[in-house]
């Protein structure tokens, strides 16, 4: 199981921190994650490919203690990324598109 802290993965401006290899794979994963369990129903960027077997995209939930836990359905990897709240993308407060 993974265990993020987004804000590990971000730099002090709130962009994503790494800049290539497998870091930056990392980090672009669990921020697409986050924009697409934060986003409303209905209006959800795709959930991000799995990072290890890159076969399905993940299912993710925002669970109650506010942190987004996704599992692959093809094998199995897991986690919990949590403090996305006030990110980039967050996507929660954003208005609906027309």
């Amino acid at each position: 199981m993974y265990i993020i802290d987004l804000r590990h993965l971000l730099d002090p401006c709130g962009a994503i921190g790494p800049t290539k290899g497998a870091a930056r794979a990392m980090a672009q994963f669990h921020t697409d994650l986050v924009a697409h369990a934060s986003s409303a129903a209905g209006e959800a960027p795709a959930a991000p490919k799995c990072f290890k077997c890159k076969k399905d995209e993940v299912e993710a939930i925002v669970a109650r203690d506010n942190a987004i836990v996704w599992i692959c359905p093809n094998c199995g990897v897991e986690g919990r990324t949590s403090n996305w709240q006030g990110t980039l993308w967050d996507l929660r407060d954003r208005p609906r598109r027309r």
